[in-house]
């Protein structure tokens, strides 16, 4: 096989892979947006799985970690989420597969309205998101750089806190248009990928929903849980996610 079919066969390999890959944010998991947040810094964890996936455990449950920052009316959100099996196994100690994928993203937002003393809150967000695999990690120790798809969501989020005391709880839920494009994208078909600079070309939009539900306790610690739906590359797709945080500040 010459080197420029070898190049072909990587670039079709590539895109497959990143399609598949890339079914939402974090794959298979909400795109959280509470819109009521204060000044702070807090470290998350997140669970999540597509409706209709299966029982919790299986290829299609998703973990994701980070950390938020806000100050003032500006918040800004960074993580890291993987398969769950992939996670427990590195948590077991086993090394990363040449077909191990992990995707990243990052989302900030703006506060436009209410916060603070106000029980409403209005916030516009954006952000973007990349699956990174192994087998790309090692394609560009040689030079070569796969196909990377990216999704950019832009939206408008509304949150709502409802005061019951110790256990007053948020109540928020937001829409948004998904941007999916491919980058690092070849100007012309490589022998062997017919049709990749097409493709590569195209930007495809969807539209995407989430409500969510946020329980903070006492500044420090707070329980999250979210429905996301909508649709992703025209195809209807579904997930639904829990997790907790803590930090100082950051939550109201």
């Amino acid at each position: 096989m010459t080197g420029r079919m070898r190049v072909g066969t990587a670039l079709v390999a590539g895109l497959l892979g990143f399609a598949a890959a890339a079914s939402a944010q974090i794959p298979g998991m909400p795109l959280f947006t509470n819109p009521r947040y204060g000044t702070g810094v807090r470290i998350h964890a997140d669970l999540g799985q597509a409706t209709g996936a299966g029982e919790l455990g299986n290829d299609n449950t998703v973990v994701q970690g980070g950390v938020t920052f806000a100050l003032g009316p500006v918040g800004i959100g960074a993580n890291v989420g993987t398969n769950f099996r992939r996670a427990q196994a590195l948590g077991s100690g086993d090394t990363i597969g040449i077909n191990d994928n992990f995707t990243a993203s990052a989302l900030a937002q703006l506060r436009v309205l209410g916060g603070g003393q106000q029980p409403a809150a209005v916030s516009i967000f954006g952000g973007a998101t990349a699956d990174i695999t192994a087998q790309e990690a090692a394609a560009m120790s040689v030079h070569y750089k796969y196909p990377r798809l990216m999704n950019f969501p832009v939206g408008v989020a509304l949150g709502y806190h409802v005061p019951l005391g110790m256990l007053s709880f948020n109540v928020w839920g937001s829409g948004r248009m998904v941007f999916s494009k491919y980058m690092n994208c070849p100007a012309t078909d490589p022998v062997g990928a017919p049709g990749i600079s097409q493709m590569c070309s195209e930007t495809k939009s969807d539209f995407r929903w989430t409500v969510g539900f946020d329980l903070p306790f006492l500044k420090v610690l707070s329980l999250r849980a979210a429905y996301d739906g909508g649709k992703w590359f025209g195809v209807k797709m579904d997930s639904w996610g829990v997790g907790a945080s803590i930090g100082l500040g950051g939550m109201r």
